[in-house]
């Protein structure tokens, strides 16, 4: 939580179970370019998000299609995600996109609802996520123990739930 809370874990600090666990893939490709995912569009997916999961937001955004500065207009959590989240005591977010927030935040309020409960955030995740969409699977992601430093370059690998 330091990438927000100067007084918060470092990434070398932040224990690995935090990236390692079930995972649930949620599709949110329906959604337009550059429109947020509220706690509406999260509330389909109550019966398949349990405490502690990691939830992992498929979009459909792919920053090399896009031209022109476009880049900056991808999907992203609105507050009222940010807390259903939290409601359900989920431990970590992954999404595909350059960032839970809207290009341009500056406040940082889903960021800061997110990490002040001690879920883990990761972002920029592969497009492959589109082929695990609905699936309950097993993730891996290891981020580099770069000490002091308040976020790394991650690998994450999902394995089939055996």
């Amino acid at each position: 939580p330091k990438h927000f809370f100067s007084e918060g874990d470092s990434v070398d600090k932040i224990t690995p179970e935090t990236f390692i666990r079930e995972a649930v893939i949620l599709d949110m490709s329906y959604k337009e370019t550059g429109q947020g995912i509220t706690d509406a569009d999260l509330d389909s997916y109550s019966n398949s998000v349990n405490a502690r999961d990691i939830i992992l937001i498929y979009t459909g955004y792919d920053p090399l299609q896009e031209q022109n500065n476009s880049w900056k207009n991808f999907s992203y959590l609105e507050a009222s995600a940010a807390r259903w989240i939290v409601n359900r005591k989920v431990k970590c977010l992954g999404i595909d996109t350059f960032s839970v927030e809207k290009y341009g935040f500056d406040e940082g309020t889903v960021h800061k609802t997110l990490l002040a409960k001690e879920i883990g955030i990761i972002e920029g995740l592969s497009q492959e996520l589109k082929n695990f969409v609905g699936k309950r699977m097993f993730l891996v992601c290891l981020p580099l123990l770069l000490k002091g430093i308040d976020g790394s370059p991650a690998r994450a690998i999902l394995f089939d739930i055996v």
